[in-house]
């Protein structure tokens, strides 16, 4: 659902701010100028109170900056080709799941397609209720070709979510690229990834008309990600954990880690569990990424729990600061 226009502002005419005498129609003027903007004020309070609610509040989805609702836990789709690609989407769509990350470059787009339009065909979800995320690599010579390449793999009328993949010489045609598809209704909201400082960021901020609405990095209970998390906020900038687990050859370190271990056992819960919930209520959307059912049913099955904040500061030590990838 899109309550409101990427980055729009409302400013009063001066001119409707004076009043000379009797003059009715100006005062009129002035009147509904000032509810318009009351109305516009309560609105921007009611956004800002819902960004603001406590996280240990099981909300599903996030509203983000493009006024498009976001769920907050999906399926990453890195290193998945094929049916087995094909099988854990479907999966995912027939757990529950709604966000579903791909990529162009992940190559199994076709393979994600197929999965929606199996779960659509089979009357498991709508079409209206899927989040899709593919990008677009900074080297692309073409990046409305790749977009409209995306669309079509994916079998889909518009991408809900369109990242610039990484840094590259070609961040800024893509980021425009992406901007003007956006205008046309091919992508809904756009944003980036792989970026991990305010200064890394703030080019896109400040020097384009659209804001990035979600940032996808590295994230996990050893590189909270959470100085950038709080830079981003003032712009209703979301940020998206990939790796969530600690990303390939450190996901062992995570989740058998002794502090996870303990709290998950004071839920009764697994410690994947715990860590996607960690995920959630630091403010965090997360994208775990597995082919096995079972385990992608699990991942997703942290809406009947909360940590404590006692819980959370003990995962708050864990941090390290020190990211597994350099891309």
């Amino acid at each position: 659902m899109k309550i409101s226009n990427q980055n729009s502002t409302f400013g009063l005419n001066k001119d409707c701010l004076v009043t000379q005498g009797n003059d009715k129609k100006t005062e009129k003027l002035m009147k509904k100028s000032l509810l318009f903007f009351g109305a516009f004020l309560a609105m921007a309070a009611a956004l800002a109170a819902e960004s603001g609610k406590p996280a240990g509040q099981a909300r599903k989805t996030v509203r983000l900056n493009s006024g498009y609702e976001m769920p907050v836990a999906g399926l990453g789709t890195w290193t998945l080709t094929g049916e087995t690609c094909e099988n854990a989407v479907y999966s995912a769509l027939k757990t529950g799941v709604r966000l579903i990350d791909t990529a162009k470059y992940y190559g199994n787009e076709a393979e994600v397609g197929r999965a929606i339009q199996r779960a659509l065909a089979e009357k498991i979800c709508i079409r209206e209720e899927i989040f899709l995320t593919t990008k677009i690599v900074p080297w692309s010579s073409d990046p409305a070709a790749d977009i409209e390449d995306s669309l079509e793999k994916l079998k889909v009328d518009y991408i809900d979510l369109c990242l610039l993949h990484q840094h590259g010489s070609g961040d800024d045609k893509v980021y425009r690229a992406m901007e003007k598809a956006c205008k046309e209704g091919k992508i809904r909201s756009i944003g980036i990834s792989n970026f991990y400082t305010p200064r890394e960021v703030e080019h896109f901020v400040r020097d384009f008309e659209i804001r990035p609405a979600v940032i996808q990095n590295e994230n996990h209970i050893f590189y909270q990600g959470t100085a950038l998390r709080d830079w981003c906020a003032r712009y209703g900038i979301r940020m998206e954990s990939y790796y969530p687990f600690g990303g390939r050859g450190h996901t062992k370190q995570s989740l058998e880690n002794p502090v996870i271990l303990k709290i998950a056992a004071a839920h009764k819960k697994t410690s994947a569990q715990v860590i996607v919930r960690w995920h959630i209520q630091s403010g965090f959307i997360a994208i775990p990424g597995s082919s096995n059912p079972k385990h992608i049913a699990e991942n997703y099955d942290i809406w009947d729990f909360s940590l404590t904040d006692d819980e959370m500061a003990q995962i708050a030590k864990l941090n390290t600061g020190k990211r597994y990838e350099n891309w």
